[in-house]
């Protein structure tokens, strides 16, 4: 499986492990001024941005480690214009990272709320 699908499947993952946590996705993949965010949710009136960073093992460091302040930076920037939006504009805003180990087709997710700060 190459590393695009790997991604993919772990964004799946991570969605369907945030619903069942009680998030709403609003969007998946959202992409503006050269930044993405991988996911978009909201838990009550908190607008959370979810990177996802997926690996098949922790060998070279946890997922979450992957999420080095330049690509922070990007989510930041796409946050920001996402939430300028009505009517996401008096939602709080909040960073967060979903890892996920793939193990074969099972794969487990663990949520770092407040992941990193502006």
């Amino acid at each position: 499986m190459d590393k695009k699908t790997i991604g993919m499947n772990g964004e799946q993952a991570a969605a369907a492990f945030l619903r069942e946590k009680g998030y709403k996705i609003i969007q998946p993949n959202y992409r503006v001024a050269g930044a993405e965010v991988d996911l978009v949710a909201s838990q009550g009136d908190i607008l959370c941005f979810v990177e996802v960073k997926t690996r098949k093992t922790c060998d070279r460091g946890a997922p979450e480690a992957f999420v080095t302040r330049p690509k922070q930076l990007k989510i930041i920037r796409a946050a920001r214009i996402f939430s300028a939006r009505k009517p996401y504009r008096d939602c709080r805003v909040r960073f967060d990272v979903v890892s996920v180990l793939r193990d074969g087709n099972d794969m487990t997710c663990d949520h770092f709320e407040s992941a990193f700060e502006e």
